[in-house]
């Protein structure tokens, strides 16, 4: 719904999905080059890496930049290539070209600059863009051997509107499904998916795509699928879900049935959810160290917060305190106008000076004098009017003037 009334105010601002999305503040300028908003997300970091130990974080974080250089597209023309967003948040092209051929990177390039920077034995710096509240950070990795592979990280190309397919958890109903496994309202959030059958093939990243319905019709598929294999109406399926609160991200166990509540529309998981513009993944503020933070949409990393003295302060300090012993009341003060006296007790209260200027005496016409002369212009305009002369003098004809 939120989609549709979008795309509505879009249309009726003259503007394109493209258009819209570009001026989005949540992706900063990332959308402007990479083929238009393509990333490297990091799907995996290796414990105790060199990627591990500078903080990055799978899921959350994509590398936009290396070395300052933009990263190195197979495709690079696809960036003249207009395209919109779908309902599932895809990318669509119209034909032109697919999302994996927009997407694709050379990693050739990327491994040999990554092997030139580990000879000279200088460190790998990514600007890396998070999806908690949108903001750049850079990242310096130091290098032990050629290739991305050493510092720990596994990399996958995809366009940073995949940062957008959350759901977040707005009300648990009592005795649902949901609210047994302890999900938070307003503060948890499902990114990922997966079945807890291990015979199901199928049931790896079921959230892999976008899209306002597709929670609740993967559940029903899900819940449909194996009660017709089991019969059994309490279908266990795990849940990814971040807590904003405490910024972590765990695994959460639901089962899913049908018995749990009476009525109808009580539905399979039993909560509420919320998906688009207003319930991507907050900012989680202070996280990152203030120096590493290259834009950010709540602060400005290169302010100072610390207190400067302004020399030109309109503040004047306070007087320094006196042996005397002096009221903490101050008096009230005099009524207006009257005169200031000071401590010998002569009025310093001087009059003002007469002012110069006259005032000007206007003479007012009487009302009846007034109205005599309306009624008489008006007559007078009257007969001119309609060809009758007022006067004598007015009937007369004018001799024409004399001949020279």
């Amino acid at each position: 719904m939120f989609s549709f009334a979008k795309k509505l105010v879009d249309r009726f601002e003259g503007g394109s999905p493209q258009d819209s999305l570009n001026g989005d503040s949540y992706f900063k300028n990332c959308l402007q080059f990479n083929n238009r908003g393509y990333g490297l997300r990091v799907v995996k970091v290796a414990p105790h890496s060199a990627a591990h130990q500078a903080g990055l974080e799978s899921w959350f974080d994509y590398i936009v930049k290396i070395n300052n250089h933009e990263l190195p597209m197979t495709n690079p023309y696809v960036s003249n290539v207009q395209y919109s967003i779908n309902e599932d948040g895809s990318i669509n092209y119209g034909g032109q070209v697919t999302s994996e051929q927009a997407g694709a990177v050379n990693f050739d390039i990327i491994n040999q600059e990554i092997a030139t920077l580990a000879a000279r034995n200088q460190p790998l710096v990514l600007d890396v863009w998070n999806a908690k509240g949108g903001l750049i950070r850079q990242v310096s990795l130091p290098l032990e051997s050629s290739g991305m592979s050493s510092t720990g990280v596994t990399l996958q190309s995809q366009h940073l509107n995949t940062a957008t397919y959350v759901w977040r958890i707005l009300a648990t109903h009592q005795g649902s499904p949901a609210f047994h496994s302890g999900m938070v309202p307003f503060s948890d959030y499902i990114i990922g998916c997966d079945s807890t059958y291990n015979d199901d093939v199928n049931g790896k990243g079921l959230l892999t795509a976008g899209g306002e319905a597709l929670l609740s019709r993967t559940v029903s598929n899900y819940y449909n699928y194996h009660f017709s294999r089991t019969s059994n109406d309490n279908i266990p399926i795990t849940f990814y879900v971040y807590n904003h609160d405490y910024d972590i991200l765990r695994p959460v166990t639901v089962n899913l049935n049908r018995s749990w509540g009476h009525g109808h529309n009580r539905g399979i998981l039993g909560c509420d959810v919320g998906y688009g513009l207003l319930h991507r993944l907050p900012e989680v503020v202070g996280k990152f160290k203030a120096e590493s933070i290259v834009d950010d949409v709540l602060f400005d990393s290169k302010q100072s917060l610390e207190y400067q003295p302004n020399d030109g302060s309109t503040f004047m300090s306070p007087p320094p305190p006196t042996s005397e012993k002096t009221s903490t009341y101050s008096t009230a003060p005099p009524p207006l106008g009257a005169p200031h006296v000071d401590q010998s007790g002569s009025s310093s209260f001087v009059p003002p000076p007469p002012s110069a200027r006259k005032k000007t005496r206007h003479t007012v016409a009487s009302k009846a004098s007034d109205i005599d002369s309306y009624m008489d212009e008006e007559t007078e305009k009257s007969s001119k009017l309609d060809g009758h002369p007022t006067t004598v003098d007015d009937a007369k004809v004018i001799p024409p003037p004399p001949k020279a």
